[in-house]
């Protein structure tokens, strides 16, 4: 990997950044319903608005500081739109995704807080050298589970694996990566780790389990009536909880 620089970059994402410096946390999400689950809980919403930060397709804030974006999928979306929050003020990052299965232990509908990511994905590499590991906050993962615990949702502790190709997530891979400690695979936290920590931001992250790749086949549950629900609770919690991050 020869992608890495110490360089300085020529172009600022403070260029890019929005007038948000008033928010003490922001929420990444992936999947509409769950951003419109979380829009109809929040209070006090003081922006909404659709696009208007790089790489967010919509976004909204509460007054007392609480945002929630919707982003496209991938590393190279997601990190663009952490990059401008960041800039922007935002030091405190929560990624509220789904993921796939690679453990046994990992069910559809479970609860998954990555303790660390193996890099699967490009962007990570032009913000740290191969070697660097790619970690949550241990400070913010711990206010993530305390809010859990709070309202009652068990969860999860373990590695994830971060990929750029999910059509070429191979039985070897799976295998692989299980065997380094990786209980389920998703496509954003190893690069959102990684920025998060070159620009000296908080970030954590929750997964739901929505499908399971360990098995003879895939077993997928995107459209399954309990972890819709169990999804919904979920953003709900964090919407009226979000003060416990602080």
């Amino acid at each position: 990997m020869e992608w890495f620089s110490k360089g300085r970059s020529l172009i600022s994402p403070k260029r890019f950044s929005a007038k948000i410096e008033f928010l003490k946390v922001g929420v990444i999400v992936f999947v509409g319903r769950v951003y419109n689950w979380m829009l109809n809980t929040a209070e006090n919403v003081a922006i909404q608005r659709d696009g208007g930060v790089v790489g967010a397709l919509r976004f909204y804030a509460t007054s007392d500081g609480f945002g929630v974006f919707h982003s496209y999928f991938g590393a190279p979306a997601s990190v663009g739109l952490a990059e401008a929050l960041i800039a922007g003020g935002v030091k405190k990052l929560v990624v509220f995704g789904e993921a796939g299965a690679i453990d046994p232990s990992l069910k559809i509908g479970h609860l998954l807080i990555p303790t660390f990511a193996i890099r699967e994905e490009g962007t990570s590499y032009h913000y740290f050298p191969p070697n660097a590991p790619a970690k949550p906050s241990r400070i913010f993962c711990g206010k993530l589970k305390v809010l859990l615990n709070n309202v009652g949702f068990a969860y999860e502790e373990g590695g994830i694996w971060t990929t750029d190709a999910p059509l070429r997530e191979t039985r070897e891979k799976i295998l692989r990566c299980k065997e380094k400690g990786a209980l389920a695979v998703d496509m954003e936290c190893s690069a959102l780790f990684t920025v998060s920590k070159y620009r000296k931001a908080q970030c954590t992250a929750l997964l739901i389990i929505t499908d399971e790749l360990y098995g003879k086949r895939w077993k997928q549950g995107f459209e399954n009536k309990m972890l819709i629900d169990k999804e919904r609770k979920v953003a709900e919690a964090l919407t009226r909880n979000w003060r416990k991050l602080l």
